[in-house]
């Protein structure tokens, strides 16, 4: 009797990844909720697509939000520059965020990349869509920033290897200079804004007053007909 030979059984086929664009919802959720997981599991390589894809979508709604909140209170001009200055600095800013990134961690004897920190950075901005809801409500956007520096230091040590400790003193001292400036910044800016607001509309009186003044002394240097 012989035996009869099997044929090899193929292994299936991996499951279909979903695009860039699909994963951005879920990758955002991801790092908002749980940082420490997200990043401990994160590639540090594989391409600046991914990345790159879900830093411009968060900019992009970044601007949106903010130009909704421009068109809410009818400034036309502040609608087109939030939707052109906010993705334009916002690449920008991420460029230079990765070399910035890049370099703290190098000096802090970490394992990083360029392509690393560029994750890093482009993955945080997760959470510039709720920074930009949180500008409706006074001191929020601190709150917020806190927890983006908490999201950066959490990915520093869990993508580039720094020592956690060494980590948290130098990034977290620098974090806190950051929040008291961005905390004295608001509460100046609340302070003068009211005065601002009333100087330009007295401006604004003077400069009609001044205007139907010289409308009138025209008007009696004019000889009659």
């Amino acid at each position: 009797m012989t035996d009869v030979i099997e044929p090899p059984i193929s292994p299936p086929p991996p499951p279909p990844q979903g695009s860039a664009l699909e994963d951005v919802l879920p990758t955002m959720i991801e790092v908002l909720t749980d940082p420490r997981a997200f990043f401990s599991s994160m590639p540090r390589e594989g391409g600046y697509e991914g990345p790159a894809v879900f830093a411009g979508v968060m900019l992009v709604v970044n601007a949106a939000i903010a130009a909704l909140f421009a068109l809410l209170h009818l400034q036309v001009i502040g609608v087109v520059m939030a939707l052109v200055v906010i993705p334009l600095f916002g690449a920008i800013g991420l460029a230079i965020g990765s070399m910035i990134t890049l370099l703290l961690s190098k000096a802090l004897r970490g394992e990083a990349t360029l392509e690393s920190s560029f994750r890093v950075v482009a993955y945080s901005a997760a959470l510039l869509p709720l920074a930009a809801v949180a500008r409706l409500i006074p001191y929020l956007p601190i709150l917020v920033e806190a927890y983006g520096i908490y999201i950066f230091i959490v990915a520093v040590i869990a993508v580039h290897k720094v020592e956690e400790q060494r980590a948290w003193t130098v990034l977290g001292s620098i974090g806190a200079v950051l929040l008291l400036l961005g905390l004295f910044a608001t509460i100046t800016s609340r302070r003068v804004g009211p005065k601002l607001e009333h100087l330009g509309q007295e401006l604004e009186r003077n400069a009609e007053q001044l205007k139907r003044a010289a409308e009138e002394m025209r008007l009696q240097r004019t000889p009659p007909p």
